[in-house]
């Protein structure tokens, strides 16, 4: 008899204290504080909304301390970053952003062939620029309070592609060999030009690494943390040739020629830590 009230009394000391650990990851709502098996979460900078916030506080319009660009990832600030749970201590990471910029400029020139200070031609300037980033990892997490760590490794890839084309008002010919063209869209300057560009192709861009990371996360409400994470990133980058398409009057011809120009490629690689440097990420899991 005396070993059974022993035994149960352990049981219930046993109980009690798993309870009491329980009630510590649960708020006052009885809701869970800490990511569970099967949540997503969803990543964004942080100092955005610091920034906002001290600037209501201080009065200061510019409230950025921190830099606008802090943020946990890597791979630039424009960078998706989310997580699979697949346990409370395991978790996958993903990486993810699809940029793709078109933009055309115009602007308006002396009109050579009407010879009047009233007539305009235009030049266009087409640009186009694309960016994508892949990056996928594993994390390990441990902590029985609202204070976790995590640790683990990641891969990405990115790819980025440039170019641009070039329509003009004004063209060639034997009696204007130097035709009234833009030189600079952004502010509008145009002259007399012997040659002019007329495409651009900068060439194709590939980046891999490798990034073992470790950082922390503070839940200050219901599967909502802010926390840092720090990493030692190992990359490789690659461009491939780029060219530059010129084209300009032959008076021995007659004829519009074209001229093309080859920039050489590049490749570098580093390895170095990251984001020691005031970055700040918020979380949000459901």
């Amino acid at each position: 008899m005396k070993q059974f009230i022993i035994a149960m009394g352990l049981a219930v000391l046993t109980a009690g204290t798993g309870m009491a650990q329980t009630d510590a990851l649960l708020s006052k709502k009885g809701q869970p504080i800490l990511p569970e098996k099967g949540d997503i979460g969803l990543g964004f900078n942080a100092v955005p909304v610091l920034s906002f916030f001290g600037n209501m506080f201080n009065g200061n319009q510019n409230n950025t301390f921190a830099g606008n660009n802090k943020f946990v990832s890597n791979l630039g600030n424009q960078v998706l970053f989310g997580k699979y749970m697949l346990r409370e201590n395991r978790a996958l990471r993903a990486h993810l952003r699809i940029g793709i910029n078109g933009q055309t400029n115009g602007n308006y020139v002396f009109d050579d062939v009407a010879n009047s200070p009233d007539s305009l031609v235009l030049d266009r300037q087409r640009l186009n620029n694309q960016t994508y980033v892949l990056g996928a990892g594993y994390e390990f997490r441990r902590g029985k309070g609202r204070i976790q760590g995590f640790y683990g490794a990641e891969a990405n890839i990115a790819l980025n592609f440039g170019s641009s084309s070039y329509e003009y008002g004004n063209a060639f010919g034997a009696v204007n060999p130097a035709p009234t063209t833009t030189t600079d869209f952004a502010n509008g300057v145009s002259a007399a030009q012997g040659e002019r560009l007329v495409s651009t192709n900068n060439g194709a861009g590939f980046g891999f690494g490798v990034r073992p990371f470790v950082g922390l996360e503070y839940f200050f409400a219901p599967k909502i943390s802010v926390g840092a994470e720090f990493g030692w990133g190992l990359n490789y980058q690659v461009t491939s040739d780029g060219e530059s398409k010129f084209e300009s009057f032959e008076a021995a011809s007659g004829n519009v020629i074209t001229r093309t120009q080859v920039q050489s490629g590049n490749n570098g690689f580093n390895v170095d830590t990251d984001n020691f440097n005031g970055a700040l990420f918020l979380m949000f899991y459901f």
